[in-house]
């Protein structure tokens, strides 16, 4: 099994001068001003926050505890912010995070992953909802009926088990509510999108013994390239409190989404040069394609406080995705925009089961406090594929309407096409020394099993040491390790249909998280080791193989500062080193390279402005950066940088008694034409909404 290398050499002093420096800055301001030392419970968090929201977040094998006092980089969006500025997808909802990239526009199917987060795409298991693994082939989870979403940075071996080093996404679903609550929702998007939500909560019952929470949506109409979208999203939250330490709690999620003739994917073959964007809304789709995609959620849990040091859990879930696809590749080759049209026509269906007993408590032994996290999981998942169909239908241009059509013909029969089983065991242990200093060492022994294919039982260890100068800041220094599972090779290389082996990838972070009552900053810098997959030019075509090592070091800073009660300013930066390592002399030319899709820069400022002079009306706007970037191994073909603007505002107001709160934005405001790692980039784009609470 071919693993990455332990480093040559540390992480670069200046990064950690860098973090220090500003830790003992924090320090300093908290000496200064003892009124901003706040005590705040173990499930609210402080995080690389994209807003200024305090949310709790999944932690997993970590179990419960303030992301402050995690040493990892994770990044929150919570309900308000998904709200405010209208989010229809996870690159949107992450847009304030400089080291997170969007990698498909809002209305096509996202065909690897929607979303890049230090120059690393997700794969199909780096998503999660309430902690289980879920499917993005295709398809992205409803934001609408989400609570918050959280981005764990890095390899999240040790919390999840198998996954991408990029990180590992978490959707959180909204809960029941205390009090009874219902609000109706209506919206547009250009540029025909109507959609429209329900949203109803409360308890009934003896003692309120019962929570529901109820979620509809519905968005059908016109995308901004031609295309057609029809989307039904339902969710259903309950919880039984069954006596004064147990609680049972049932999740479901469903979702069913039709996009019919969107626009094409695009790519480049053999080009040094790029051909003249075009704008997003450009309509070049072909006739009689489509992506159809269902996915659903069934989960239960039964949550046990034994005391008030030590509570278990015991879950299980059930996730499944299904698709349908008519979709087509242009295969741009010369700078004038002439493409070779291709048919994709493939469908199939996954289903993943997990079962989880988590026991968490603390205790003492003599001087040292201890906070312990133990668990077993057994997560099995199942693939259906039915024979897919790739052709050349014809040729296109990007300046010119296609005036081709393809209907699909290829067969709807599935036939089982992979199986993995995955069992683990995990453990972790906290341990205050004092002083505000504190050791973290944990491993999670997984056996997972590709049937076929392959059999791995490794051990991914993660060791940190955390120090708090003050309440409300951590200093950290962490090691992690993740196991990343062998993908399948495509069928434009020779060796289509290959699994290759999984790897091990290596990530060390040290950083600092600050949070006062006028402002916050958050401070990473990280170096990891990732398994490379190289494109081998043979005289027989074109092969993918593994070889060497993909190494991204880097640094990532973000903050926010209350400048009035009503003005808030924020920003952020990252600054990455992606490059081709320990190549063999069959790969040599590449040693060096920058590795593709990843850019040095990327960089966002944001503001949010509660008007004084209208009562319940504000205003935001968000400018983003985003750096060049080789689109291929070998360095020949670069995408430009590119800035986009983005704006908004809402007001509130009372009908009778009741809240009634308009909005209205506009993504990419200047219209600016662009080629991304999406392809074709978003046009500009008009979305208002109004919702009623009762």
């Amino acid at each position: 099994m071919p693993v990455s290398t332990l480093p040559r050499r540390a992480l670069r002093p200046a990064l950690l001068a860098l973090s220090l420096s500003l830790a003992c800055a924090a320090h300093a301001q908290s000496t200064a001003d003892g009124s901003a030392t706040r005590t705040r419970a173990a499930t609210e968090l402080d995080a690389i926050r994209v807003t200024g929201e305090r949310t709790h977040a999944d932690t997993g094998a970590l179990g419960d505890r303030a992301i402050r006092d995690t040493p990892f980089a994770i990044s929150v969006v919570g309900r308000e912010d998904i709200e405010q500025r209208q989010v229809v997808s996870l690159g949107e909802a992450f847009l304030t995070d400089p080291s997170v990239v969007t990698q498909v526009s809002a209305y096509a199917s996202g065909w690897s992953s929607p979303i890049r987060n230090r120059g690393i795409d997700l794969s199909y298991d780096s998503y999660r909802v309430n902690g289980l693994q879920v499917s993005s082939w295709g398809t992205e989870w409803p934001l609408e009926v989400m609570e918050q979403v959280e981005l764990l940075k890095g390899p999240g071996g040790f919390m999840y088990g198998f996954g991408q080093p990029g990180g590992i996404i978490n959707y959180v679903t909204k809960k029941p509510t205390d009090t009874p609550t219902f609000s109706a929702q209506l919206g547009w998007r250009e540029q025909g999108i109507a959609s429209g939500q329900v949203d109803a909560g409360g308890r009934f019952g003896n003692e309120d013994m019962f929570g529901y929470r109820f979620n509809a949506y519905q968005e059908k109409g016109e995308t901004f390239n031609g295309g057609e979208v029809d989307r039904k999203v339902g969710a259903l939250s309950l919880d039984a409190r069954l006596g004064d330490s147990l609680t049972w709690t049932f999740d479901g999620v469903f979702q069913q989404r039709d996009l019919s003739e969107e626009s094409p994917q695009y790519y480049f073959i053999g080009l040094t040069g790029l051909p003249r964007p075009i704008a997003g809304d450009v309509d070049n789709a072909i006739p009689g394609t489509f992506y159809d995609t269902r996915s659903s959620l069934l989960s239960t849990a039964l949550d046990w406080q034994i005391n008030n040091d030590w509570k278990a859990s015991l879950s299980y879930g059930y996730t499944s995705s299904w698709n349908d696809v008519n979709k087509i590749f242009a295969y741009i080759d010369d700078v004038n925009g002439d493409y070779d049209v291709n048919v994709y026509e493939l469908g199939g269906k996954s289903e993943w089961k997990l079962a989880q007993a988590i026991v968490q408590g603390r205790f003492h032994t003599g001087p040292l406090s201890h906070q312990l996290v133990a668990g077993v999981s057994h997560q099995t998942g199942l693939g259906w594929d039915r024979p897919y169909e790739w052709s050349t239908i014809g040729r296109g241009n990007l300046y010119q309407r296609p005036t081709l059509r393809h209907d699909a013909v290829g067969s709807q029969v599935l036939t089982r096409s992979s199986e993995t089983i995955q069992q683990a065991v995990f453990v972790s242990d906290t341990v205050d020394v004092g002083h505000g200093w504190s050791l973290l060492a944990g491993a999670r022994y997984n056996d997972f099993e590709n049937k076929g294919s392959y059999h791995t039982y490794p051990v991914t260890p993660t060791y940190a040491v955390m120090y708090k100068p003050a309440e409300e800041v951590t200093l950290y220094a962490s090691y992690v390790e993740s196991l990343e599972a062998g993908n399948r090779v495509g069928s434009d290389y020779i060796n289509a249909g290959d699994v290759l082996d999984p790897t091990i990838s290596r990530q060390y972070e040290i950083g600092a998280k600050m949070e006062y009552a006028r402002w916050n900053a958050n401070l990473a810098a990280f170096r990891l080791e990732r398994g490379a997959n190289i494109d081998r030019i043979t005289p027989a075509g074109v092969l993918l193989v593994q070889d060497g090592i993909t190494l991204y070091e880097g640094v990532e800073a973000s903050g926010a500062v209350h400048l009035t009660d009503a003005f808030t300013l924020g920003g952020g930066v990252t600054w990455l080193d992606p490059t081709y390592d320990k190549l063999s002399p069959d790969s040599a030319s590449q040693q060096g390279n920058r590795t593709t899709g990843a850019a040095r820069w990327n960089g966002v400022m944001h503001a949010n402005y509660q008007l004084p002079w209208v009562d319940g009306m504000d205003v935001y706007a968000v400018a983003r950066y985003y750096g060049d970037v080789y689109y291929d191994a070998d360095n020949t073909l670069k995408l430009p940088d590119y800035t986009l603007f983005n704006a908004g505002v809402g007001y509130r107001m009372q009908v009778s008694g009741h809240p009634l709160t308009w909005r209205a934005g506009v993504e990419n405001l200047g219209n600016r034409k662009y080629w991304s790692n999406a392809g074709v980039g978003l046009p500009r784009t008009f979305a208002v909404s109004v919702r009623f609470d009762l």
